[in-house]
């Protein structure tokens, strides 16, 4: 049995890496609440960083142009309850993502630390001590930054440029698509 990390086949990486992420999903399938929660966050923090400039370009065609001072004032409080909720969203998906990302570092660490304990003698002589202590502390913080923040960040960059399309379209159809088509 080939027990040397370094020198796997091209075969035995595709096999380990869709292995690996199944694993890797079992992790966290009992964090599902959570990821939902964090979603509906991600997805009402990017509604509203892009209502934000629609409402305030509405506000200057149609009050400040007419020097209506009490639309004005209406529409910055909207917008101020609006940035407020989305302060809160944000903060909350953060939180809920960074937990969900220690949670499942923990529980990673753990599952790893047991699969060594069950591993033979013959692949600790393969394999330098450095060389395994340097891939689980490494690999596993790489993890944890994917889902406490480069997954959250992916999501809402989609959810932005989608909703951004969506009002270039409803702004303006003909300016919007030559906007959009390139």
């Amino acid at each position: 049995m080939n027990y040397n990390l370094n020198k796997l086949s091209e075969q035995e990486k595709k096999a380990s890496t869709y292995a690996g992420l199944k694993s890797l999903l079992k992790l966290i399938e009992h964090e599902r609440k959570n990821l939902w929660t964090a979603l509906v966050f991600i997805l009402l923090n990017s509604t509203i960083n892009l209502t934000g400039p629609f409402l305030i370009g509405y506000t200057i065609d149609k009050y400040v142009q007419h020097k209506q001072y009490h639309g004005v004032l209406v529409f910055s409080g909207i917008l101020l309850v609006m940035y407020l909720i989305g302060l809160f969203t944000s903060y909350s998906q953060t939180i809920l993502m960074g937990s969900v990302g220690q949670r499942m570092l923990y529980t990673l660490r753990n599952a790893i630390f047991n699969k060594l304990q069950a591993l033979p003698v013959a692949f600790f002589n393969a394999n330098k001590a450095g060389d395994l202590i340097s891939r689980v502390n490494n690999d596993t913080d790489k993890i944890n930054t994917f889902f406490s923040q480069s997954l959250m960040q992916f999501i809402g960059n989609i959810a932005m440029m989608v909703g951004s399309g969506i009002f270039l379209l409803v702004i303006n159809v003909k300016l919007g698509l030559a906007a959009l088509v390139p």
